[in-house]
This record gives C-alpha cells, sequence and structure tokens, in this order.
C-alpha cells in the first residue's frame, strides 16, 4: 500500500472502473440469459447496428462490430435466410450490396428490447430507493460513455 495521495486515488479510481465494467458485462449477460431473443449475441448486435446506422455494406458492418468480413459474413448469411435482414444493391456501387433490417427484423429488435427492458425493470424495481435514484442519476453520464 502506498502513501502517496495520488498514486492511491489512482488505484482507487482504477479499482472502481473495473467494478463498473464487471457490474454492466454481468448486467448484460442476465438480461440476455432471463429474455433470451432466438438470435446469437452476434446476430443481435449486428442486426441493430444495421438498424440505427441504415443499410451498410457488410465490410463497413465487420468493422463496427469488430469481427473480421468472413465472420459478417455468416451472420448475415443467418439474418438473410432467418428473414430479418436483406442484401440490396448498393447504389453508389452495382458491383457491392447492402445490407438492411426488413420490417420483421425491426419486430425483432423491438420485441428484444422491450422484454429485456422489462427484466431491467423488475430489477431495477427492487433497489432500494437511495439506489435507483442514483442509479437514474447515472444514465447521462453512461450514454455520453456509449457514444
Amino acid at each position: 500500500m502506498t502513501s502517496d495521495p495520488e498514486a492511491r486515488r489512482l488505484t482507487d479510481e482504477a479499482d472502481l472502473v473495473n467494478r463498473l465494467f464487471l457490474a454492466i458485462a454481468q448486467v448484460n449477460r442476465r438480461l440476455r440469459r432471463e429474455a433470451p431473443i432466438g438470435l446469437s449475441h452476434g446476430s443481435i448486435t449486428a442486426l441493430g447496428t444495421v438498424a440505427r446506422d441504415g443499410p451498410l455494406r457488410l465490410g463497413d458492418l465487420a468493422a463496427i462490430e469488430g469481427v473480421r468480413a468472413p465472420t459478417m459474413s455468416r451472420i448475415v448469411d443467418g439474418l438473410v435466410a432467418d428473414g430479418v435482414a436483406e442484401r440490396v444493391p448498393d447504389p453508389a456501387d452495382g458491383r457491392a450490396c447492402l445490407v438492411r433490417v426488413t420490417l420483421a427484423g425491426e419486430d425483432v429488435l423491438r420485441g428484444a428490447r422491450a422484454s429485456r427492458s422489462e427484466v431491467l425493470a423488475v430489477r431495477v424495481a427492487k433497489l432500494p430507493k437511495d439506489q435507483r435514484d442514483r442509479l437514474f442519476e447515472a444514465i447521462e453520464a453512461l450514454e455520453t460513455l456509449s457514444s
């Protein structure tokens, strides 16, 4: 243990950041487990990215999702087979295609968000009021972190 106050503060902050990371990851896993969707985690995040960012080239989608193009190609093949996404010609380049969400895909995303929000709401309601208040106060900072 160090007696340097600045080093101690940095250590404490690093510990808090680690706890935050673990807590967010555990909440996310719990929501996925308690409100299953029927699509893999990679598929639902890719579908959500396409819905949010508009029709995307496969390579751009792979880059956003942090996977290689062949992996994303397999994910998109599954989404297309499930009818939740489709490949359409790229108007800027006739040799390429874009991936876009279908109406069925939008329904899947709405349902996933609703069911996971419902599970989260039940868990949040069980927190003591002071913890709920602090959690809600942190939303703006969490939204800033996610952008």
